[in-house]
């Protein structure tokens, strides 16, 4: 979510009352985990508006050693208490996104002229809930959920695209032009036994073996 003037009001808020009522004991706060890379956020800034390429030493969670990448940079977006970098690999002339806190180190890469982005941060991500946007397109997912749990969802969308297309007095027929990514369908099964795909079945049967996987486990 983009930081308009009225978030940003309503964190400055927020903060205020934080600091004023934190000792009191009546206001219980969410506790925000340390986030770790923001040291390098000032540097990506600078690149991206200077519109220089830059060289991370990254390291991968399925690595076990870092390595080097020169990087276009285009934007940053912050989900889940992590900053992410979205930029163009020069070596693999593809689109990646990098968390800041597997930045193991990072300088100006010289010699090679920057490549400016195509898109807007909030073409990339239009169909994507959270860091995973891929880029072709998205299919219309259609879940129904029980009116007691679906009063959570019209509240506090899940996404942009999201609209009531049936009701009755047991559930609510949600649509969403989304990408099926682990997060979507993270959402989806913490919705439990309130929630179920109805469209498209090759999502539906993904889950279904999820859901098999997991009761194996128990």
């Amino acid at each position: 979510m983009p930081y308009s003037k009225s978030n940003l009001e309503t964190y400055s808020m927020i903060a205020g009352l934080y600091e004023r009522y934190r000792d009191k004991g009546f206001i219980s706060f969410r506790k925000a985990p340390e986030i770790k890379g923001t040291q390098y956020l000032e540097l990506l800034i600078n690149a991206i508006m200077e519109e220089k390429v830059i060289r991370l030493y990254y390291l991968p969670f399925y690595e076990d050693k870092p390595y080097f990448n020169d990087v276009h940079p285009y934007f940053l977006k912050e989900h889940g208490f992590r900053w992410y970098l979205v930029g163009l690999n020069a070596f693999k002339g593809q689109i990646r996104t990098y968390a800041l806190d597997r930045i193991r180190d990072l300088q100006e890469s010289a010699g090679i002229a920057y490549t400016p982005p195509g898109f807007s941060a909030g073409t990339y991500f239009k169909y994507a809930i959270g860091i995973m946007a891929p880029q072709e397109d998205p299919p219309l997912i259609r879940i129904a959920v029980q009116k007691t749990q679906a009063q959570y969802l019209i509240t506090q969308p899940w996404h942009e695209s999201q609209n009531i297309e049936d009701e009755d007095e047991e559930k609510v027929v949600f649509s969403f032009r989304v990408h099926p990514t682990y997060e979507f369908k993270s959402l989806v099964l913490a919705l439990g036994k309130d929630g179920e795909v109805l469209h498209p079945l090759f999502l539906r049967k993904q889950l279904a073996e999820e859901l098999k996987l997991m009761l194996q486990r128990y």
